[in-house]
């Protein structure tokens, strides 16, 4: 039916036809029931027709063809009656024919112009969906084209990296050959100076000289290259280690002095008092600032050169920030635009002028980026250049990717089997140094303690061993501070010192006191105790059995176990390694749970340790009063699941969670 009302409404006809359709439909009726009289009313016939009229070309030739058809029906009935005039049932049953007629004429052409609307509808649809298609088709093969491309590019960046390696290890091979025999030459130079000399001969020590002098140049050289290949082809190391920043910048600024006077420039060092201490590689950050320095400089002359260094952020996040400040002939943007390409300067003219590789600023930019920092310059041409080497104040780890290229990755905070060291006396130092670490314990030392406070917050570590009379800050200042400390309150110190004031000591919250000179023997029983006091839970139970069944269910659940029998022996382990959460008995010899959990909450470090009452005791409203400074009471009825639900609660994840 719809087919049919479409193909009708899309007809197209003309104004004439259109209104001659219901003249020729109304006569053609009109004939039938007069040829053949039909005992039905006119109206039967007109009326599909009219229909038919107005969905086929619209409301006005059916308008016309209901007019024509009301007379037609009115003569229809005088003809009937024999005379002239209408009954009045026949003028009703034309009215009604009429009202009829008219509405079949609206709703019909309604009908047709929905349709007509449909039609336009589908047909803008239908052209939409082509071009959709048509779309779909070119983005499809757009994509394919493009992972053609990206195929093809991947294929040449890997050819091209490998090219790039194996030019770089080709350099690094040939850089060390070179550097042999360049060494040989400069070792018999300097030989044959000495010679040269005895024998009298001073008209050939200038000769001699410039062999010697060129010779190191061109050692130079081969260094830098050495370095770069090294870097384009990730095979440079790096080795970290405490280090205090000042004493590095002092060390920086004497030997780069020689060198600064040449042109008659003035070198100005300015450290902030709190630049602190850095674990970084020394020898990459002091050629870094060597280059930087011996850039400033060349490119400067009867000027002033200022070497800044201030420290930024706290703890691990700390950064320090050596500014190279320089008031020579400055730099255009272009210039600054390929400042860092390798073996290329500012520009031709330079080049000819002051000389050089173009090396040391771009190996100066990979070493910073390979110790975690980086390197950045600001420059106004004719009035100086800054540069601003930003590093970490403790390097991340070098870590490699499959294909063996470096990744800076942190290292992981807390070593959990890491000594500080903290004494002004070298020769001291040493000795903790050898003797931890045949123990088996990572050792970073500090030589006083602000820089000690420094490398706590930074490495965590397992223990501290401090002395007591150091210059500036003694040891008591430090042993407060780290108390002070919410961070580091739980590391243990021990005091190592000659002053035997072990009270203070443990008033002030030290774990241990040695005396000086130390005996080996018992640091050593005490640093194992260190070790085995390593975990999260202490479980604090006299009955071996309830102990056994919590250490099960806790490392099932990926936590660490530190067992002790009754309270003192608690008090000893929490002493020499705070536990994340304490499972503590009541009912025990020797020391009970009451007391323990007061003496406890009264040690430095100590008040925030989550501690769960796990016991069968039946608990008094005066029990309960006391317990007051515990987390949580649980019955030893309780099950097990439920005992490590509330300490997930309390330590909500674990510090050596199992693999996947």
């Amino acid at each position: 039916m719809h087919r049919f009302l479409s193909f009708l409404a899309k007809r197209r006809l003309t104004q004439r036809a259109q209104y001659g359709l219901p003249i020729v439909l109304v006569g053609l009726a009109t004939l039938l029931r007069l040829v053949a009289p039909l005992d039905i009313a006119p109206f039967l016939l007109y009326l599909p027709i009219i229909v038919f009229v107005a969905l086929s070309v619209g409301w006005g030739p059916g308008s016309v063809g209901t007019a024509l058809s009301t007379v037609i029906a009115a003569g229809l009935f005088m003809r009937s009656n024999e005379t002239a005039t209408l009954t009045v049932g026949q003028v009703v049953a034309l009215c009604q024919y009429v009202i009829v007629g008219a509405t079949m004429v609206v709703v019909a052409s309604a009908l047709r112009r929905a349709i007509i609307d449909n039609e336009v509808t589908l047909g803008r649809v239908d052209e939409t969906n082509r071009v959709l298609v048509e779309s779909r088709e070119s983005l499809l093969l757009a994509k394919r084209e493009a992972e053609a491309a990206r195929e093809e590019a991947e294929v040449a960046k890997e050819a091209a990296e490998g090219a790039n390696r194996a030019k770089s290890s080709f350099l690094a091979n040939m850089s060390h050959e070179l550097r042999t025999p360049l060494s040989a030459v400069i070792g018999y130079s300097e030989m044959m100076e000495e010679e040269v000399e005895d024998l009298g001969e001073t008209g050939l020590l200038a000769d001699l000289g410039k062999i010697k002098s060129n010779a190191r140049h061109l050692l130079s050289l081969i260094n830098d290259v050495l370095d770069l290949s090294k870097i384009e082809a990730n095979r440079m190391d790096t080795s970290a280690e405490d280090v205090e920043v000042a004493t590095l910048v002092e060390e920086a600024a004497s030997t780069v002095g020689a060198l600064v006077g040449q042109k008659n420039n003035q070198l100005v060092v300015e450290v902030a008092p709190d630049v602190g201490a850095m674990h970084t590689d020394v020898v990459k950050l002091r050629q870094c600032l060597f280059n930087l320095l011996s850039n400033a400089s060349k490119f400067t002359e009867n000027g002033r050169i200022t070497l800044h260094v201030h420290r930024e952020g706290e703890m691990g996040a700390a950064t320090l920030l050596f500014r190279i400040a320089d008031t020579g002939i400055g730099m255009t943007e272009e210039q600054i635009g390929r400042l860092f390409q390798r073996f290329s300067q500012a520009d031709e003219a330079t080049t000819r002028k002051f000389g050089g590789t173009g090396l040391g600023l771009a190996i100066t930019r990979a070493f910073a980026q390979l110790l975690g920092g980086d390197i950045a310059v600001e420059s106004t041409y004719g009035q100086g250049t800054t540069f601003t080497l930003r590093l970490p104040a403790y390097m991340p780890e070098q870590q490699t990717y499959e294909d063996g290229s470096a990744v800076a990755g942190q290292e992981e905070k807390g070593e959990r089997q890491t000594v500080l060291v903290i004494d002004d006396d070298p020769a001291q130092r040493d000795l903790m140094v050898r003797f931890l670490e045949r123990q088996n314990f990572t050792v970073r030392t500090a030589s006083n303690g602000p820089s000690g406070l420094e490398i706590a917050r930074m490495v965590r570590p397992r223990a501290i061993t401090l002395d007591v009379m150091m210059p500036h800050v003694d040891g008591w200042a430090v042993l407060s501070a780290l108390k002070a400390d919410p961070e580091l309150a739980k590391i243990p110190v021990v005091m190592v010192t000659f002053h035997s004031d072990k009270g203070l000591s443990a008033a002030l919250g030290a774990a241990e006191h040695v005396d000086k000179p130390v005996q080996w023997d018992k640091l050593r029983r005490l640093m194992e105790r260190f070790r085995d006091a390593d975990g999260d839970v202490l479980v604090v139970d006299d009955d071996p059995g309830v102990r056994e069944r919590l250490r099960r269910t806790l490392e099932r659940q990926g936590w660490s176990v530190v067992e002790a029998a009754d309270g003192r022996e608690a008090l000893a382990k929490v002493v020499h390694g705070p536990p994340r959460a304490i499972l503590l008995d009541l009912t025990m010899p020797v020391m009970d749970g009451f007391a323990f959990l007061h003496d406890l909450r009264e040690r430095p470090g100590c008040a925030d340790i989550p501690v769960i009452v796990f016991s069968a005791r039946e608990l008094s409203t005066e029990d309960r009063n006391r317990l007051h400074e515990a987390d949580r009471i649980l019955a030893k009825t309780t099950s097990l699941k439920d005992v490590t639900a509330e300490l997930r609660v309390l330590v909500p994840t674990p510090v050596d969670e199992p693999g996947p």
